[in-house]
């Protein structure tokens, strides 16, 4: 039977109690934790019982990455708790207004770079919490690094919320020292207390074969890649069958910094993005659509850069842009794509579906291709970006609107759905290529067996292309990732452990004693 929650500051009959939650919320209420849950097991709602307990002792502030994400939280708090003087605040409110809510406000939902523009005028010692949603940013020059800072003078409980943390332990290890974690609280779908919440998710990848045309011309590239590659050598010490595209593009970066030492710089540099945008080219072709492989080959026809002229240059490359644009076939993923939405749509015409995909010129074939078919699909991407066509913020809420009221019934996606938008259950995760990240991958899959309903996620792996890659690297980071998840909850154990047996020192902060060894 199902109970709701009784809590101070929580309207009653609104939160279903979960035990999970409640044990999460019993280990952070007094500690600089971090939550690391995955999308969909109810994290906002984990904030919202340490907001209502907090809400007590001080002010409390909500950090969110994105307007849209900071909307969501503000609505829920606004629906769920008693708490009055709740206010959201973005860089669309003037920096006097904004001054006004600090000063009446008890809870704050704000995006962190206007807080951190604000950080000087914001009475630090009047708040008991700070949340960080999407607590895996905090790290290098981002917002949240510097308010924290701010948290830990003044003595603010510290609460970081993610879905995926990732899988550099450097990275892992930087967040929770600009945190101060003191604490870390992980679950899986795979836990006891977690299982009876969590709706069925099959996860199932399909290998597609290369067509033999495909193959051919991916060849030529290759070897013209090496051809460069070769030439390379001449200004930089390099493995020619080594060369990854990761290594190129720090390569290139390496080669720009050291621009002023030596002007031979200038033709390696123009070799690097030569290569570089071959290795482009062929992932486009092998990975994403023949169509996007056409368009590209039509932008280097008209790039100007010695890069690109180099390329044309090449005799191999004519016949490569002969081959590419002499193309006629649909990509074989194309196929994939319309066969499972059809299928799956014939066996719930009331199902929601995800598709996600790399590139806005992929999202917009898929879309046209499903439209063909009769099919309500959207797309879903970021704002305009070098030149191309975005969409607003009021855009985006317009095609999410659609897609809960099931005007629109399939969603495709760039990775700005991967995070921290308020996107209904959907029934089917479609990945139309793997992702290398593990939290892009968790974030992903996370769109489906939510609130109860079962959910599949399918993944399209090219076989021969870069997607074999990607696939099994996600695999490896995220087992990776829960690694070192452990291992830092280890040290954090041992030192807290350590700081127990010795005496705090007169004058020492909280910060001088958090200190890794």
């Amino acid at each position: 039977m199902l109970e709701f929650i009784e809590f101070p500051n929580i309207k009653p009959y609104k939160i279903y109690k979960r035990e999970y939650q409640i044990n999460i919320f019993e280990s952070i209420k007094n500690k600089n934790s971090l939550v690391v849950l995955p999308t969909g097991l109810g994290k906002t709602i984990i904030a919202i019982l340490a907001i209502a307990y907090k809400a007590r002792y001080g002010k409390v502030m909500f950090l969110a990455p994105t307007k849209p994400l900071c909307e969501q939280h503000y609505a829920s708090l606004k629906e769920l708790t008693t708490i009055n003087e709740i206010f959201l605040v973005t860089g669309a409110n003037k920096k006097e207004m904004r001054k006004e809510i600090y000063k009446k406000a008890h809870v704050i939902v704000a995006t962190p770079q206007t807080i951190a523009n604000d950080i000087d005028v914001i009475e630090w010692n009047e708040f008991s919490l700070v949340i960080f949603d999407e607590a895996h940013r905090a790290v290098g020059n981002y917002a949240y690094v510097a308010i924290a800072k701010k948290c830990m003078e003044y003595g603010v409980q510290i609460i970081g919320l993610t879905a995926s943390p990732g899988s550099d332990y450097a990275r892992l290890k930087e967040v929770i020292e600009n945190l101060a974690i003191e604490n870390i609280e992980v679950k899986s779908e795979y836990d006891r207390d977690v299982k009876p919440y969590v709706a069925e998710r099959k996860i199932k990848w399909l290998l597609i074969p290369m067509p033999e045309n495909i193959k051919k011309v991916a060849k030529k590239i290759d070897f013209l890649i090496r051809e460069m590659a070769q030439e390379l050598k001449n200004y930089v010490r390099i493995a020619p069958s080594r060369l990854t595209k990761k290594m190129l593009i720090e390569l290139q970066q390496k080669l720009q910094k050291n621009l002023s030492k030596a002007g031979s710089y200038y033709n390696a540099i123009s070799v690097v993005s030569a290569i570089i945008k071959l290795y482009h080219l062929k992932e486009l072709l092998t990975s994403q659509s023949i169509d996007a492989a056409k368009e590209y080959v039509k932008k280097l026809e008209m790039d100007a850069s010695k890069a690109a002229m180099k390329i044309r240059k090449s005799v191999l490359y004519r016949e490569i842009k002969r081959d590419v644009l002499g193309m006629q076939f649909e990509n074989p993923k194309m196929k994939y794509v319309k066969k499972i939405v059809l299928q799956h749509l014939k066996e719930n015409e009331n199902a929601r579906i995800m598709i996600f995909a790399e590139y806005r010129d992929t999202i917009d074939a898929i879309v046209e291709e499903l439209k063909k078919e009769g099919i309500k699909a959207a797309r879903f991407i970021g704002q305009a970006k070098h030149g191309s066509n975005g969409m607003s913020q009021d855009k985006q809420k317009e095609v999410i609107k659609k897609f809960k009221e099931g005007i629109v019934n399939v969603l495709v996606s760039t990775s700005i759905g991967e995070e921290g938008i308020d996107i209904p259950a959907t029934s089917l995760v479609l990945f139309y290529e793997p992702v290398p990240s593990a939290i892009r991958h968790i974030q992903r899959r996370g769109r489906t067996a939510r609130a109860g309903v079962p959910g599949e996620v399918i993944i399209l792996i090219m076989k021969g292309s870069r997607d074999e890659a990607y696939y099994w690297s996600s695999k490896r980071k995220e087992a990776k990732m829960m690694k070192n998840i452990k291992r830092l909850k280890e040290m954090i154990q041992r030192i807290e452990a350590k700081r127990k047996k010795k005496p705090k020192l007169r004058g020492q902060t909280k910060l001088d004693a958090f200190i890794f060894k």
